[in-house]
């Protein structure tokens, strides 16, 4: 047994050695297993789930506001919110309707506003916390509360300040993509275009929102290449879970945990992914070659002292002190002469 586990690890060993990519990627998990990111992203989707709903309320005010303006069919702006946040738009039970979110007050805002200065930076704050351990950040670096709260809602303003672009984004490729076609003279059978178009611009907006985070919550000391290739994963793997987002709620409506707990059941399993795939962008930005040799540090030389000298040196030394011999010698002849006076004392107390 003990030879072929050495077999299994010596392949191991020259797989990651001839091929860097897998190195990295288990690098990767590796470090993602040395700072407990799974527990971390547990804590996140803890917060996350409790400052969702203060969050949601400033941020359905916004899209009724945004909404008024959109004159495209209602499908689309659904299946752009949706594309963010599954399932949170339509007329099922637990859901929003596009009609209710046209319709919000301006006291929604009021709320959603003091409701994110309480408990709605939670989410932001344990995942500042979590990405500070994913970057491995020195707790002297670490900002104190006042800083830290500030460094959070400055973050909670560009993050969602792009995430809101994105969706304006996306949901105006999907409004007007007959007519951009119909413009450039192209057939609206080439419709796979412009989603193939709206996917480039989807991760495109993702790798920007996830540099943001690294750069604005953590200020790692990696090199901006490192971040870049951590946030490029990072919105890749973001983008195949907003498309597979439809084959989650296909498969959670027929269950009976979903029946008793409805939309809550997925967005807990959605943010829980979310906070996965943002530690696992952390750890792959953290173990790149480049991030690796800028943390490496040249082990410091030995402190040199004064040169012994040799023992020749030392004997012929003239400098009025007695040599090494000497000193023996008249060692020697001193004790030999306390003896005698010792010897001599005896005899005549005898």
């Amino acid at each position: 047994m003990p030879a072929i586990t050495d077999r299994i690890t010596a392949k191991v060993a020259d797989v990651r050695r001839r091929r860097p990519a897998v190195d990295h990627a288990v690098l990767m998990q590796e470090h993602y297993g040395s700072v407990k990111a799974a527990q971390q992203a547990g804590a996140v989707t803890y917060f996350a789930f409790l400052s969702f709903f203060p969050l949601l309320a400033l941020a359905v005010f916004v899209l009724g506001r945004l909404s008024s303006l959109y004159d495209g069919p209602d499908p689309d702006l659904a299946n752009t919110i949706n594309s963010v946040v599954p399932g949170i738009v339509g007329n099922g039970e637990g859901q929003i309707s596009l009609e209710d979110i046209r319709t919000f007050s301006g006291w929604t805002a009021v709320v959603g506003v003091l409701g994110v200065l309480y408990s709605g930076l939670g989410w932001i704050s344990a995942l500042r916390d979590a990405l500070l351990v994913a970057f491995e950040t020195p707790d002297k670096e670490q900002p104190g509360f006042v800083a830290g709260k500030l460094r959070d809602l400055i973050a909670l303003v560009v993050l969602g300040s792009v995430l809101l672009v994105a969706v304006a984004v996306t949901g105006f490729v999907s409004r007007f993509s007959g007519d951009v076609l119909s413009w450039i003279g192209l057939s609206t059978e080439l419709g796979w275009l412009v989603w193939a178009l709206s996917i480039a611009l989807g991760l495109g907006a993702n790798a920007v929102l996830f540099f943001l985070m690294f750069r604005l919550l953590a200020e790692p000391h990696v090199p901006r290449g490192s971040l870049w290739s951590g946030a490029l994963l990072g919105g890749v793997v973001f983008e195949l879970l907003k498309q597979l987002s439809g084959v989650l709620l296909a498969t959670t409506k027929g269950n009976p945990a979903f029946q008793a707990f409805g939309i809550a059941l997925v967005l807990v399993v959605w943010m829980n992914y979310t906070s996965r795939v943002i530690l696992y962008a952390a750890a792959w930005a953290y173990t790149t070659p480049e991030a690796r040799e800028a943390r490496w540090v040249a082990p410091p030389e030995p402190v040199q002292g004064p040169r012994m000298p040799s023992l020749d040196e030392v004997e012929n030394e003239d400098d009025g002190r007695p040599t090494g011999r000497a000193a023996f010698a008249a060692g020697a002849v001193a004790g030999a002469a306390a003896a005698a006076v010792v010897h001599k004392v005896r005899e005549n107390d005898s």
